[in-house]
């Protein structure tokens, strides 16, 4: 038997057909020309890296997260170890207790209507309830988060009474209600009756911490639906420090209670001491 002769057998392509050494050729010669064409273009592009532009940018990025976020390189505040909890706002070190606080989300919180910490652990009257039907959840950020960082004073403002202006203003008809002295309902309709998505409560005998405004909290109005009313929450929030700002959320069903709630927000937070 003659020897097989391989110059003559193609070699198979990455679909499974034929090609010929000299169809290899060419595209090992097309192949390497384009790699030639990309290696121009990166060098063209900074080694193909972020322009200085870009850098400066990231940097910024990284500046204001820091701000914000415990980061490689601070240096971290002498504490107890084993009862404090460490939180960076706005470039500032504070200190509160672990049992109401958390580095992990900036924050911290408490049960209602127990006033039991959040992170206290052991048994609590609301133990077996859903962690949403039972926390108040508070959550703080530094300034350079707000919308405009430049304005001055931010909590100089309309406050409530200016968004309720603005619905107002859209044709919807506004409807108050003083559920008691010290708390008040504010619904609003469209011209067909239809409750607005929202409904809002007012502590009307409480401050804000910064200026002079009432503190409120907007709630998902009822729907009737039991399947979709047991998820209702309300959310709001303030200037605590002039460079630090508080959200905090809560499930509807507590909306009756607000005044009492906010109080405990605020004790709450002046349990936090800057180190």
């Amino acid at each position: 038997m003659s020897a097989m002769n391989h110059q003559n057998i193609p070699a198979l392509n990455e679909t499974g057909g034929s090609s010929t050494g000299s169809d290899l050729a060419k595209k090992h010669f097309m192949h390497s020309k384009k790699l030639v064409l990309i290696g121009l273009v990166c060098l063209s592009m900074s080694a193909c890296g972020p322009s200085e532009k870009q850098k400066a940018a990231n940097a910024e990025r990284e500046r204001i997260e820091c701000l914000n976020t415990i980061c490689q390189g601070d240096v971290q505040p002498e504490r107890d170890y084993t009862k404090d909890e460490l939180l960076k706002l706005n470039g500032q070190w504070f200190i509160g207790p672990q049992e109401y606080f958390t580095s992990g989300k900036n924050g911290g919180g408490f049960y209602w209507p127990s006033k039991t910490p959040s992170y206290r652990g052991g048994d609590y009257p609301e133990m077996g309830e859903d962690f949403y039907q039972k926390a108040i959840e508070i959550f703080l950020r530094g300034r350079a988060r707000w919308p405009d960082p430049q304005a001055v004073t931010p909590w100089i403002n309309k406050g409530w009474e200016g968004r309720f202006e603005e619905l107002q203003k859209k044709g919807y008809r506004i409807e108050r209600q003083h559920l008691r002295p010290d708390l008040e309902r504010v619904r609003f309709f469209d011209t067909q009756g239809k409750s607005y998505r929202s409904e809002f409560f007012i502590a009307t005998n409480e401050k804000k911490p910064l200026g002079m405004h009432v503190p409120g909290i907007g709630c998902d109005a009822p729907t009737g639906n039991p399947v979709i009313d047991v998820d209702a929450g309300c959310t709001g929030g303030f200037f605590w420090q002039p460079e630090i700002y508080v959200d905090f959320r809560l499930h509807a069903k507590h909306a009756s209670d607000w005044p009492e709630i906010y109080q405990e927000i605020i004790r709450v937070l002046s349990l936090l001491k800057k180190a």
